[in-house]
């Protein structure tokens, strides 16, 4: 079989659909001899550290973006004899030339379109759902998502897969006290700082983070600082953390880092005196999985898909309230034997999850459809 992997998101920075595509195409480079992978791409891309005799890589030079994906692609294909088309992103062709099988992540947008910008409410609703409905095998992330698919989208729940993600091996405790000592300087960072990860989008919930860090400085007697990496989501109205931060009168305490690499993110997850993670609306949450696996105590929402992930290894609290966030973060910072104990079984919830039995049972997706 000749599998058509549309890798676009491989391109530039690479945030949470590059890193799905990457830890499942390794895993599959290790389990499937038999297939042949054909990666499209309309740029070069930094190496992926993957070189397998089944896995290349094709540049189709870029057209304007909506042609490229519609048109190109699809042609290409054809004329590559691509058996099968894997989308790690939402989105198909609207020219149909094979099965396909595509990774919805969440249905954000139709649960909540407020939360976008009237131009992508359009993109996703006028065209995401046709293409969605013509796929033989829609894969997501969690039996929430999978619950908003089926609900929202109409779909027969038979063609929805739930295969759940991981934490990269790269994720996990170090040891190295220099290296922490020296990233957490080298951001201005105090010790026991909170820390939080994500694209800047209004279901981050980002506003009411900032509000809750300055109650529980109030209510527990501390000052912590507070580091938010991330960028801005261009399909989100603006956020305003310096706004927020200054009317909470900690400005002084938030940073924002618009990126970090992986080598620097396993170092945060290990140096933070708490990893909170206050989102509104998620189909996974892998950063969860990330800290938890790094050994980082670790406070979240209670709502849609997270305690699927996080089971009882956090603090939880409702997202919508900043007096329990603030409690959760207050209580995660200064509680020695809770900290502890969320750590040992943060690491222990993490190993549950397995990037290997993900290409396994994404492999057999591909072998359901085609086979």
């Amino acid at each position: 079989m000749k599998i058509g992997v549309e890798g676009r998101t491989l391109q530039g920075k690479r945030y949470g659909v590059a890193r799905y595509l990457v830890n499942l195409l390794r895993n599959l480079m290790q389990i499937d001899l038999d297939n042949e992978y054909l990666v499209y791409l309309s740029d070069e891309i930094e190496p992926l550290g993957l070189d397998h005799a089944n896995l290349d890589f094709r540049i189709i030079r870029m057209w304007p973006g909506i042609l490229w994906r519609h048109l190109r692609l699809p042609m290409t294909m054809r004329k590559d004899e691509i058996d099968l088309h894997f989308s790690p992103s939402y989105m198909l062709p609207l020219i149909k030339t094979c099965p396909s099988v595509v990774v919805v992540h969440d249905i954000t947008f139709k649960v909540h379109p407020e939360w976008f910008s009237a131009d992508r409410r359009f993109l996703f609703d006028g065209i995401f759902w046709r293409e969605v409905r013509r796929a033989e095998r829609i894969v997501t992330v969690s039996e929430h998502s999978k619950k908003d698919i089926v609900e929202c989208l109409t779909v027969d729940p038979g063609r929805v897969v739930v295969i759940q993600e991981a934490a990269d091996e790269a994720f996990r405790p170090v040891k190295d006290e220099k290296k922490l000592v020296d990233i957490r300087k080298r951001l201005g960072l105090s010790e026991g700082f909170i820390f939080t990860v994500g694209s800047i989008h209004t279901r981050r919930n980002l506003e009411r983070l900032i509000e809750a860090t300055a109650s529980a400085g109030r209510d527990f007697g501390i000052d912590p600082m507070l580091l938010i990496v991330g960028t801005p989501a261009p399909f989100s109205p603006p956020v305003d953390i310096s706004g927020a931060a200054d009317r909470c009168g900690i400005k002084d305490r938030v940073i924002q880092v618009p990126y970090v690499s992986d080598q620097e993110l396993v170092l945060l997850y290990n140096v933070c005196g708490l990893f909170v993670y206050p989102s509104l609306y998620e189909g996974f949450g892998l950063p969860v999985i990330e800290a938890m696996a790094c050994g980082a105590p670790v406070a979240c929402s209670n709502t849609t898909s997270i305690p699927e992930v996080a089971g009882q290894a956090v603090i939880y609290f409702d997202p919508a309230s900043v007096e329990e966030m603030a409690d959760a973060i207050g209580r995660g910072l200064t509680d020695q034997t809770l900290r502890e104990e969320l750590s040992r079984k943060g690491k222990e919830r993490a190993a549950t999850f397995s990037w290997r039995r993900a290409a396994e049972e994404t492999l057999a997706v591909f072998n359901q459809v085609v086979g």
